[in-house]
């Protein structure tokens, strides 16, 4: 009776342990399917007028690129968020010249926890230099992160 217990206690361990990625490690997906791959790794997003924190990531998932914020992301709640590639650096990007050659990759989805943008087909990212989240109807930058 001990034996079986044991076994059946272990077995629960492995099914609980399997259920939940533990910070650092890299999921299933990541280790079994080819497809998926990290581009670039962390880049942290820079205030620039109002409160924002977090990661950016590019990943490459068979064969669509895609920006993935970290689930510790955090912007100050706004109008009008949007989500942009820039052919603007971090230090030079501003509310002024946001939408300048920039690429809209959609609304920001929301102000806390992780989210993902697709980068559209034919977009090369060798053209841009950041990640903006940026107030389209006031052109105010919250903030950027460096690709």
């Amino acid at each position: 009776m001990a034996i079986v217990r044991e076994i059946a206690l272990s077995t629960v361990i492995s099914i609980i342990l399997s259920c939940f990625a533990l910070p650092g490690m890299a999921n299933a997906e990541q280790v079994t399917n080819p497809t998926h791959q990290i581009v670039m790794e962390k880049s942290k997003f820079i205030r620039k007028s109002k409160s924002i924190r977090g990661d950016i990531t590019v990943e490459e998932r068979d064969g669509q690129q895609v920006i993935v914020f970290s689930e510790d992301f955090k912007a100050k709640s706004g109008p009008d968020l949007k989500v942009f590639l820039s052919p603007h650096g971090v230090s030079s990007a501003s509310g002024k010249n946001a939408l300048s050659g920039a690429v809209r990759l959609g609304e920001l989805k929301r102000t806390k926890g992780g989210q993902e943008y697709l980068i559209p087909q034919g977009v090369d990212l060798a053209g841009y230099d950041s990640v903006l989240v940026h107030c389209e109807a006031y052109s105010v930058l919250w903030g950027a992160a460096a690709i």
